[in-house]
């Protein structure tokens, strides 16, 4: 007999929901194919487009797109394969345009829910647009303001506390995962960084420089300074921290004005109201319970325990050592291994992968899609890891409710689907929280892995400009540590060089020098770390540290089953943990010389032997496209991204059954659940 587990997680505040603006996808008219002529692929075009809100998303979602399709329906004649890719991308935006809600533009948006007695469910048609600017369009604006002397007097700059001296070189985290290096042989350039080392005056940096170089004239000074702030070497005050929801909120009248003139980026805040039952709080609990308790690292990740081996053989534990030191290639030990470009390192096979590849092999053998696990197969799976030393002290989950009605789901007549769980509370909700305020709330009560530590918030900038909205959210701690961006020193505000690592019992901890403090960092965004373009390692660091030997929490991982054409969805209880997976490759099919109907058939061939049903859901990164393979644009959408494919595989999970979302009106949608460890 198998001895009943308590939860170990509890809901932590008001729930999100992110669903769908629009029931019903535009007017699609039969797919023209490979072989159509201009002619057809215009008239196509032309019947898509004239859905007026459609336009409208897909203009404020990708502006480049419409304008091309507006070209292509104007009478201009690009090449035909162009006129082709166009189609293919408006019929990506048709179909997530009522059957995806992730939220994007005007496509899908955000709204609180809570939990009740009954469900209630009501959408109405306020939905509100909340504006800001466009990412890369504000960067160029504030770029060419920076190169210019005179509007630049007023503005305070100071170098990039993320600059490293090292090799006789200055080294700069620059676009991307790539860094700048310049060489320290510049005695300019040696000048302004002993004399912007904290913020100062643009013109009284100028004028500094101007005392001490002469002989150098105002122009070279200029492109000096503007050189330095656009390979970030320097940072100005025209750069909103990442706790400005509203970035153009820090700029000059001038400047915002011009910014009103170009492009914006759009939220969607949704006016709906959803209560469900408290049961579908308690499943999701369940949910996390069972991920928690089967996930792959119990102790942290394996480049992490190396880390906290080799700062202990170094320094021993107890030692409180700077960040900026503990973090340095040379002097210290370095970022753990990937943060500054990803690697998989080889990993033996474990008794988890022998136990997930014999669970996987046997659903394929008897033709089964889902296999629900049962108490004693959970206990088997988790003693074959490690016995977890901590918990993780929170999390969110993302899942979908299925039921065919609110008085289904008033019987708990439902299923959950785990969609996606995030690495802590505020990563998928933070870059709402200037929407939904109470969200953020949620986050001063979260425990923390070690007893009496505080949890303070990180503020950083993406590593690239097109993904900064995802990393701005309104403070809602007391203190934030700020990472690579301008500000001044002030109460409640923490830069890496205020901190240090030490090590106790074999667990990494973060320290504020001024108190000894221990610190927990809370990033409140959902770009994944793993995408290190994205991140600046030091962000990452701060954000992961605390948790490094906690149990990492995430999505169900198969291990090196994942390697197999196909894995079973795993259930247990209500909740479905995982769905069915399949894989297909472009060597499994037809080359592109092929037409469409000779492909589809090979396809289709391939399906039946693997038993993959017409509705599936094609992965793309963290995303998922909901499609039909009995319909040819959808089996060109599937060829058309094995066909970009860099490894020449498409992922394929099971689709939701049609009538899942009947109890929101047949609305695409997902929850969102701050989840806490019980005490």
């Amino acid at each position: 007999m198998t001895r009943a587990r308590h939860s170990l997680y509890q809901g932590a505040g008001q729930g999100m929901l992110r669903a769908a603006a629009h029931l019903a996808a535009p007017v699609m008219p039969p797919w023209p194919g490979r072989s159509a002529s201009l002619d057809d692929w215009r008239s196509w075009l032309g019947t898509v487009w004239a859905d007026e809100i459609f336009r409208q998303a897909v203009s404020s979602a990708s502006p480049d797109l419409a304008n091309q399709v507006q070209a292509i329906l104007n009478g201009r004649s690009p090449k035909l394969r162009r006129v082709r890719r166009a189609a293919l991308a408006t019929a990506r935006y048709a179909i997530r345009y009522a059957h995806r809600s992730t939220p994007y533009g005007l496509f899908a948006g955000v709204s609180l829910m809570e939990f009740g007695d009954t469900a209630e469910v009501r959408f109405g048609e306020g939905h509100q647009a909340v504006t800001r600017p466009d990412p890369v369009a504000l960067a160029e604006a504030i770029t060419a303001w920076e190169t210019d002397g005179t509007r630049m007097a007023d503005v305070d700059v100071r170098v990039n506390m993320l600059a490293r001296q090292r090799d006789g070189h200055v080294h700069v985290p620059s676009e991307g995962d790539a860094e700048f290096r310049l060489a320290l042989s510049s005695p300019a350039v040696r000048f302004v960084l002993d004399a912007a080392s904290a913020p100062i005056r643009y013109a009284l940096l100028a004028d500094k420089l101007a005392a001490e170089f002469p002989a150098t004239s105002e122009h070279a000074r200029t492109q000096l300074l503007g050189e330095l702030l656009r390979v970030r070497l320097l940072r100005s005050s025209l750069r909103a921290p990442a706790t400005v929801p509203d970035p153009t909120d820090v700029l000059p009248p001038a400047l915002c004005a011009q910014m009103r003139e170009r492009t914006v980026a759009h939220d969607l805040r949704l006016d709906a109201t959803v209560r469900l039952p408290r049961e579908v709080l308690t499943e999701a609990e369940t949910a996390a319970t069972v991920l928690a308790r089967l996930a792959t690292h119990p102790n942290g990740t394996p480049v992490w325990r190396r880390w906290v081996e080799q700062f202990t053989d170094r320094y021993g534990e107890n030692a409180a050592v700077p960040v900026e030191l503990a973090t340095d290639p040379d002097r210290g030990v370095g970022f753990p291994d990937g943060f500054g470009r990803q690697v998989e390192p080889p990993r033996p096979m474990s008794r988890r992968d022998r136990l997930l590849l014999e669970l996987a092999g046997t659903a394929a053998v008897e033709g089964a899609r889902a296999v629900s696990l049962t108490s004693a197969m959970i206990e088997e799976l988790e003693a074959a890891g490690e016995k977890p030393r901590l918990t993780a002290p929170h999390l969110e989950l993302a899942a979908q409710v299925h039921a065919h009605s609110t008085k289904a789901l008033d019987r708990g007549d439902f299923r959950l689907r785990v969609v996606t769980v995030s690495r802590s509370a505020g990563s998928m909700t933070g870059r709402f929280w200037h929407m939904l305020p109470d969200t953020g709330a949620t986050c001063t009560k979260l425990p923390t892995v070690e007893a009496g530590a505080e949890v303070v918030q990180l503020s950083f900038h993406a590593g690239r400009v097109p993904a900064d909205l995802l990393t701005r959210a309104p403070q809602v701690l007391p203190r934030i540590v700020s990472v690579g961006e301008f500000r001044h020193p002030g109460d409640g505000v923490l830069f890496p060089a205020d901190l240090a690592v030490s090590v106790r019992d074999g667990h990494p901890r973060l320290v504020e020098f001024a108190t000894g403090k221990h610190l927990e960092l809370l990033a409140p965004t959902a770009i994944n770390f793993l995408w290190n373009n994205y991140t600046p390692p030091t962000a990452r660091f701060l954000a992961e540290i605390s948790r490094a030997t906690a149990p990492q929490v995430t999505w169900f991982d198969w291990g090196v089953a994942w390697t197999l054409p196909f894995t079973p969805a795993l259930t247990y209880r209500r909740s479905i943990l995982t769905a069915a997976r399949w894989k297909v490759r472009t060597r499994d099919l037809p080359g592109r010389t092929v037409t469409l109907k000779a492909w589809a058939e090979e396809l289709h061939a391939w399906r039946g032997r693997f038993r993959v049903p017409d509705r599936v859901l094609l992965a793309e990164d963290d995303q998922q496209l909901p499609l039909d393979l009995s319909q040819d644009v959808h089996l060109d959408l599937l060829r058309a991204h094995l066909d970009a494919s860099s490894i020449g595989v498409a992922t394929l999970h099971d689709a939701p059954p049609p009538d899942a979302d009947n109890w929101i009106g047949g609305r695409a949608h997902s929850l969102v659940l701050p989840l806490a460890a019980r005490s």
